[in-house]
């Protein structure tokens, strides 16, 4: 089965498992930075992981990919359709959700899972976020926290301008 056909019976069934959803990332193409620059509207991606449906109930908007050295890795969306940065420290802290300055995270090309791909880097917490190219305008994202025993995956919808 074709990755976006795979994506799309997942999305339709409601769920995958860890090692079907491990194995749909290995298969897909690498992206490079500056394929991802724009903003990227985020869709959960079920896997049994303990966040799953947490980002949607808050109003996750996705990702803004400004320049290699300005990501902002947590896009949610207020009243009347206002997108704000968060930053991701008091989040992961269950904290207040906190206005980001800007910028919370970097990208760069980093090898994972055998391959060497654009990669969100956050600067304050020991997360990575991995990304592989589904098409041109779908990405799936692998959320590897340190100390994590599951990878946590996302769907990122290129937002057109």
């Amino acid at each position: 089965m074709e990755p976006q056909a795979e994506i799309a019976a997942i999305l339709e069934e409601g769920k995958t498992d860890l090692h079907t959803a491990c194995k749909l990332f290995d298969s897909l193409e690498t992206v490079d930075l500056e394929f991802l620059l724009g903003t990227w509207k985020g869709r959960d991606f079920h896997t049994g992981h303990p966040l799953d449906g947490i980002l949607k109930k808050l109003k996750w908007y996705g990702k803004a990919f400004h320049d290699a050295d300005n990501v902002d890795p947590l896009l949610f969306e207020f009243i009347k359709g206002k997108v704000v940065a968060i930053d991701p420290v008091p989040f992961m802290s269950k904290q207040k959700l906190t206005e980001a300055a800007g910028g919370e995270a970097r990208m760069r090309m980093v090898e994972f899972r055998g391959k060497l791909s654009a990669a969100i880097i956050y600067d304050h917490l020991p997360i990575h976020d991995h990304l592989r190219k589904v098409n041109d305008n779908l990405l799936l994202g692998m959320m590897d926290l340190k100390g994590d025993t599951q990878a946590f995956f996302f769907l990122l919808e290129k937002v057109e301008k």
